[in-house]
């Protein structure tokens, strides 16, 4: 059965893979909207390791599941966290959100209307890999930015969770961000390798909305829980994610998924898979 997204400003930050940056990336790019005067909310949707309070450097009193318990709103759960940013954080460890059903995925994903009116922008940064919760959450999710780095390995779960988001859930356009760049030029080959590789087996659009350079202030923000963004906003990942939140709201934004209907659906393994993972792989040689 299908139904309509439910938020018209969702971003869902999404990778093939884990150990890619991709919080980070969710974080610090929260921030930077914010920064720009935009109501922002991080969605932490990594259903039993999340992390993004961490990175935020604030400890949440509630999360998802007393949202699933029905002893609270989904904008009860909100965490108040630098600059004002709201934080929505899943769980660590808890038993009941690493099984989460569908039916709570459901659930989640209707509570987004309740943020409607309180932010201009919802940030879903999304576990790694293609599985259930993931496409769940991401198929709600009218902008779709896939976080890969300049490995073999990224590259083929990127594929292979940008190929199921368009086969089963109808998803057409995303944006790519490119993380631990060596410079400008690395990036946009990276990209440039990336897109090719989708483009020729899936009818699927890909845009370059950003390159993030390899920055070691950003390794030392981590270890202080303190965002680039705050701790050093000069620093070149900053600078980056900053760029980055230009462009999402400016006039020459990548096209979103506005008019595209998701379906909460139960997926097959199979579907998970990407068939043409040895080309892939052949192509990056």
């Amino acid at each position: 059965m299908e139904e309509p997204i439910k938020f018209r400003n969702a971003i869902a930050i999404a990778s093939g893979k884990g150990g890619v940056g991709k919080t980070n990336i969710s974080v610090n790019l929260s921030l930077a909207l914010r920064k720009l005067n935009k109501r922002v909310t991080l969605f932490d949707a990594d259903m039993a390791l999340a992390n993004a309070h961490i990175v935020m450097g604030v400890q949440p009193k509630l999360t998802l599941v007393d949202v699933l318990d029905d002893r609270c709103w989904l904008s009860d759960v909100c965490t108040e966290g630098p600059l004002g940013v709201k934080l929505i954080s899943g769980g660590s460890g808890l038993s009941e959100l690493m099984n989460l059903s569908s039916d709570g995925r459901r659930k989640l994903i209707y509570s987004f209307a309740e943020l409607e009116s309180e932010c201009d922008f919802l940030i879903v940064d999304t576990a790694a890999g293609i599985e259930d919760n993931v496409l769940e959450f991401v198929g709600a999710c009218n902008r779709i930015m896939i976080v890969v780095v300049g490995e073999p390995a990224a590259f083929i779960d990127a594929y292979a969770c940008i190929k199921v988001l368009h086969q089963m859930n109808g998803i057409q356009h995303f944006d790519v961000v490119v993380n631990r760049a060596r410079d400008i030029a690395h990036g946009k080959d990276v990209f440039r390798r990336f897109k090719g590789i989708v483009e020729r087996f899936l009818e699927a659009s890909l845009y370059h909305a950003a390159s993030i350079p390899e920055d070691s202030q950003l390794n030392v923000s981590v270890a202080r829980c303190s965002p680039i963004t705050i701790m050093n906003p000069e620093a070149p990942s900053a600078r980056a994610i900053a760029a980055l939140a230009d462009f999402l709201i400016g006039l020459n934004a990548s096209p979103t998924n506005h008019n595209r209907r998701f379906a909460v659906a139960d997926l097959d393994q199979e579907n998970a898979e990407a068939s043409n993972s040895n080309k892939i792989h052949g192509e990056l040689k």
